[in-house]
């Protein structure tokens, strides 16, 4: 079943990486592109990761699965550090990389029952969301996903997005935003407001570049 792209601030969210291997090292770049601010628990983590984030940003800690309870999330667990519940009452968003499966699994039930979003990275089927393959140009994100059938593909998808988006696009992007702005709180008629847009827009991707002042003074109409 292919899955609905949403698009989300998340520079306000604490995401919260379980693991620290270089697929948790991936997962924290990408979202560090998009202003997260993450924690991340695990008992060892890559050098990546250490160059990435700040020293209170990583907390060394083997997490364990406590006894049998993890066949009922609902029960009662003592909130130690070394639990998935500890962490999880200051999380937003939540990836679980550790390379154990029993405790990736632990923690998707955890997350589901508290309704926190959580990607797991090794059983798609557990997931609440899919991490997708990004590319991003300035203002600009696409995202690829394969509803977790097959990254390879995924990222035979994004290499070609990224050889047929130029850069120039992004810059662009911001440009018109801020045009856009500009003709709505000085040009009354919407159909004004439409042409100003549309022209600039044409001109910006004809010089493949963003417009100069001049260029844009002439499209408002004041030379």
């Amino acid at each position: 079943m292919a899955r609905f792209p949403l698009f989300i601030d998340i520079s306000s969210m604490t995401c919260l990486v379980f693991g620290g291997g270089k697929v948790a090292l991936r997962k924290i770049e990408t979202l560090l592109r998009y202003d997260a601010r993450i924690q991340v628990v695990s008992a060892a983590v890559d050098p990546g990761i250490v160059r990435l984030l700040s020293p209170d940003q990583i907390h060394l800690l083997d997490i364990s699965v406590p006894g049998e309870t993890h066949l009922n999330p609902g029960t009662h667990v003592e909130s130690q550090e070394d639990s998935p519940e500890y962490w999880l009452e200051r999380a937003d968003l939540v990836i679980a990389s550790t390379n154990d499966r029993e405790v990736n699994h632990y923690i998707a039930a955890l997350c589901k029952k508290r309704g926190v979003p959580v990607n797991v990275i090794d059983a798609p089927e557990e997931c609440s969301f899919l991490f997708p393959s990004i590319v991003k140009k300035g203002e600009i994100s696409i995202g690829i996903n394969t509803d977790g059938q097959s990254p390879i593909v995924s990222k035979k998808v994004r290499q070609e997005i990224e050889k047929a988006v130029p850069d120039y696009y992004g810059e662009i992007a911001a440009q018109l935003g801020d045009v856009k702005e500009y003709v709505k709180e000085t040009f009354p008629e919407e159909s004004h407001r439409r042409a100003i847009l549309r022209e600039a827009a044409e001109k910006a991707f004809s010089r493949k570049r963003p417009l100069t002042v001049e260029e844009l003074e002439e499209i408002y109409g004041c030379r």
